[in-house]
């Protein structure tokens, strides 16, 4: 394990973060980050995996503006251990494309060495986000087993 990350270095990242500002994030990375957010690329183009500090920049600098207009983070828990730190909360954006409000439970697993981040995972209430991109309900009643719907 390595040296264990504090706190208020965590929530400079977070507030960093927030911010959107890819230079003010680019401070908190390392070099060789491994960066992963869950869920459907097609249907919620900010999903994917990025490595390293120039793509991850790229990341916030161009392809999430591209898709949507970040609104907020509200952070419910933050959790610090060694050199880890869990978040779980609520994202609030616009989806640019069709102007509809986007808001959803996601949670973050992240390590730091050095006090930057070199790893980090997001997981998205991916089904409730992927109905608010597309604007309607996906249907669950299909048994994928039988290709029937399933009653009720």
């Amino acid at each position: 394990m390595t040296a264990p990350v504090s706190r208020s270095a965590v929530e400079e990242f977070y507030r960093a973060y927030i911010s959107r500002d890819p230079q003010r994030i680019a401070a908190f990375l390392d070099d060789d980050v491994e960066w992963q957010v869950a869920g459907p690329a097609e249907v919620m183009q900010v999903c994917g995996h990025w490595h390293g500090k120039a793509a991850v920049i790229d990341r916030f600098a161009r392809v999430v503006p591209e898709v949507i207009d970040f609104k907020s983070l509200h952070i419910e828990h933050l959790l610090v251990d060694g050199d880890h730190s869990a978040m779980f909360g609520r994202v609030t954006c616009v989806h640019r494309r069709t102007g509809r409000l986007i808001s959803h439970r996601v949670a973050h697993i992240a390590r730091y060495y050095d006090d930057k981040v070199v790893y980090f995972r997001v997981v998205n209430d991916s089904l409730d986000a992927a109905e608010q991109f597309i604007g309607h309900q996906i249907d669950l009643t299909v048994d994928a087993a039988r290709g029937d719907r399933v009653a009720g």
